[in-house]
């Protein structure tokens, strides 16, 4: 795909992995459509990937709500004229045990990791067809193929991101529309210390940085339109954990 100009969304922009692959697509010189639920933490995302010399715009949307998610690709499309790229970054999903996973932490979790990404696929899929071409890239997690201990709901969305982004893959190649997985194991962001894991210098410093997840976003919607790339796993070269899976492990 040649990316000069082209407009992508992206969902959980306003920080973590969201907010890299918006800065790193907006240098690629891509509009970037930012989408996330705080809008304050937003807008100051959208002046970073400004500051960089990318084409930004922020659309506060809970990707979790169908009427918000429909209508902000309308709000894109009218202010970008179309989307090329669609990007699901967003996710939920704190370590629980089974006992601790209730049923509104499950449905925050599923609502957040998969019925989002399912969503936003929804919503561009119409404007892609008319089209006849797209991308749509899932980030997902190695807790989408192996499980982990304290990870019930995570794994379970994120196993679930895997079967979403196969069946799409098959329904949409008649449409010309690629669908690419990528899969990171443990990323530096925010979020481990948000949830209250405590890292060590060395943990954090064994643990991939989110760049390189931008990296590779960019990387797969480069390749040609006669090449599939599924998935792509990336994997940390020592374990941030001393043999466990997480810090969540008990």
């Amino acid at each position: 795909m040649e990316l000069l100009g082209k407009v992508a969304v992206v969902t959980g922009a306003s920080r973590g992995m969201g907010l890299e692959i918006s800065k790193t697509l907006g240098q690629a010189g891509i509009k970037v459509a930012m989408l996330a639920r705080d809008p304050d933490r937003l807008a100051k995302a959208v002046q970073e990937v400004r500051e960089l010399g990318g084409e930004a715009e922020g659309f506060p949307t809970d990707v979790r709500e169908w009427d918000q998610v429909e209508r902000t690709i309308k709000d894109v499309v009218a202010r970008f004229g179309t989307v090329d790229i669609a990007v699901n970054a967003a996710f939920w999903g704190p370590p629980a045990s089974i006992a601790e996973t209730t049923p509104e932490f499950w449905d925050c979790t599923i609502d957040t990791t998969l019925k989002g990404p399912f969503f936003i696929a929804r919503a561009v899929t119409p404007v892609f067809q008319q089209k006849g071409s797209g991308r749509i890239i899932n980030i997902g997690s190695l807790a989408g193929k192996v499980g982990e201990d304290n990870r019930t709901a995570y794994c379970a969305a994120k196993w679930g991101l895997e079967g979403l982004s196969a069946a799409l893959r098959e329904e949409l190649k008649k449409y010309n529309v690629h669908v690419n997985l990528i899969s990171p194991a443990a990323t530096d962001t925010p979020w481990w210390r948000e949830v209250g894991a405590e890292l060590t210098p060395e943990q954090i410093a064994r643990m991939i940085p989110p760049q390189v997840v931008a990296s590779a976003v960019l990387w797969v919607i480069s390749q040609p339109d006669n090449v599939s790339i599924p998935d792509i796993p990336i994997f940390n070269f020592r374990n941030p954990f001393e043999g466990k899976g997480s810090p969540f492990e008990s």
